[in-house]
């Protein structure tokens, strides 16, 4: 596909690589009416996601090589800067004002699920903070320096342990 800057631009085929793979075995079939029958389908499924043969054969010949696309390299590349982020903001917060390291809390995921479990015993703010923090914790999100203090506050309140 030549877009208007006269450069060639590749279509993303990975959200139905799994369709084509499975029009394209068809191909093989030894029934010629499956094999036309096949072939049609991929050149609808082709321009139903608005590709082309181009696009196939290049989805193709970088399947396998491990190669990752722009978008998957930067997003890769932010959650590295997040990480790091997180880990230096973690490491000052575990130390005193004059640099010796404080008491270690375990990680933020295992603080959120042990408040989680005694859930009952909390107000109504809380119980709705610790599920907010369990689901954040569980799909990997950094929680701020506050909320992290918030999170440390209700463990130690709840019988958690450094």
């Amino acid at each position: 596909m030549i877009e208007d800057n006269g450069v060639y631009a590749v279509t993303d085929l990975n959200p139905i690589a799994e369709k084509l793979a499975k029009i394209t075995r068809k191909l093989g079939d030894k029934n010629p009416n499956e094999k036309a029958l096949a072939w049609k389908a991929l050149v609808c499924t082709l321009d139903s996601f608005g590709a082309d043969f181009n696009d196939f054969g290049d989805h193709i010949e970088h399947a396998g090589n491990g190669a990752l696309n722009e978008n998957e390299m930067l997003e890769i590349y932010e959650a590295g800067i997040k990480e790091g982020e997180r880990r230096a903001e973690y490491k000052l917060h575990s130390q005193n004002h004059n640099g010796t390291p404080q008491l270690q809390f375990p990680s933020e995921q295992d603080m959120a699920m042990h408040c989680y479990q005694r859930i009952n015993d909390l107000n109504d703010w809380e119980c709705e903070f610790i599920t907010n923090m369990v689901s954040l914790t569980r799909r990997g999100y950094p929680l701020s320096i506050k909320r992290r203090a918030r999170l440390e506050d209700i463990y130690l309140k709840l019988g958690g342990r450094i």
